[in-house]
């Protein structure tokens, strides 16, 4: 499979996650909170702080993407080892690592704010925990690409 291909479905895949992300964000997450409200008329006060906390949680997973957009174009250029896609790399683990840490954070906040109830910061805890263990692979990925991109440079140099 050629680059400029892989770049392609790359692009395909990060455009097709962008839109999932967009109806799941727009149409599940405002439908069930939604249904929630309608079941449980007393807790309506829980809708605009939600709404705005797991919009929030959204930002760093479309920053996510354009990083993807941008590393998918240095594989198109045949560039995949390299310092820019190390960067992007250590970003989106940033991001990962950051939004894990914002969702948790926010979960205890709503807890103490009578928003939120223990079982979910429990959820969330368990759920915070996957997330930082990829942004942590994602951050080792990008020091693997760091160090094959350093040996590329080496290796073009005595050519």
């Amino acid at each position: 499979m050629s680059n400029l291909r892989i770049t392609e479905t790359l692009r395909i895949i990060i455009l097709l996650m962008g839109l999932l992300g967009a109806g799941a964000y727009a149409i599940v997450l405002s439908w069930g909170l939604d249904t929630f409200v309608r079941k449980y008329p007393e807790f309506a006060y829980f809708y605009t702080p939600w709404m705005i906390f797991l919009l929030l949680t959204a930002i760093p997973l479309y920053a996510i993407l354009v990083f993807g957009w941008r590393i998918a174009g240095e594989i198109g250029k045949d560039n995949s080892f390299s310092e820019k896609n190390a960067k992007n790399l250590k970003y989106c683990a940033f991001c990962l690592g950051g939004d894990a840490v914002f969702f948790l954070l926010g979960n205890v906040a709503f807890l103490f704010l009578n928003l939120n109830h223990p079982g979910v910061v429990c959820i969330a805890c368990v759920f915070c925990s996957f997330v930082f263990m990829i942004a942590c692979a994602v951050y080792l990925l990008a020091h693997l690409v760091q160090k094959a991109s350093a040996i590329r440079e080496e290796n073009e140099a005595f050519i």
